[in-house]
């Protein structure tokens, strides 16, 4: 236990290091570039500051903003919830419904309800090659009210539906050369 804490301590030593080493080299161009006008100059150190925390925030995995992180891990927590709604996972981060999802698009690329189903195929995904549970119990552990909507989504991500892509998975997982039957 102490060793996974540890490893993960120096793995975010060496994130803040490459943060602070991305943003001396930002210091250093800039210096070299406050010859120019005032708001010139303003707009520029804008400009690199957003380079920066982008960049930090790529290397990390984690969103830039907190609130996209806060409503990320709210989700990641409650996805089987079957009555979960953009409202309630707005007023947890204490945003309208309609900024949140403004939020979501611009740091992650995907809306509330893009992520909530990403999310949701995620846990099917794990369901369908660790158990043995039905089609209809997959996708009500994994938060979706109607098979209906479970088959689309499923259907979407992986062009095949849930069954067809639990046999193949499991089949091909048999044929791996070194493994024993």
């Amino acid at each position: 236990m102490q060793s996974a804490r540890h490893a993960e301590n120096v793995s975010l030593a060496s994130i803040d290091r490459d943060a602070l080493t991305a943003f001396v080299n930002a210091c250093q161009v800039l210096v070299g570039r406050l010859d120019v006008k005032a708001e010139q100059s303003t707009v520029f150190v804008r400009e690199l500051l957003m380079r920066v925390l982008q960049r930090t925030s790529g290397a990390s995995g984690a969103p830039a903003n907190f609130r996209v992180a806060r409503v990320l891990s709210y989700l990641e927590e409650v996805f089987s919830d079957q009555t979960i709604r953009l409202a309630s996972a707005a007023r947890h981060v204490d945003v309208t419904p309609s900024h949140l999802d403004r939020l979501l698009k611009e740091h992650t690329g995907l809306t509330y309800l893009q992520q909530l189903r990403r999310i949701r195929i995620r846990h099917a995904e794990r369901l369908l090659l660790t158990t043995t549970s039905s089609i209809k119990e997959t996708a009500y552990a994994s938060g979706y009210t109607c098979t209906g909507s479970f088959h689309r989504d499923f259907r979407r991500v992986h062009g095949c539906p849930p069954r067809a892509w639990r046999d193949f998975r499991t089949a091909s997982a048999e044929l791996r050369p070194g493994r024993e039957s």
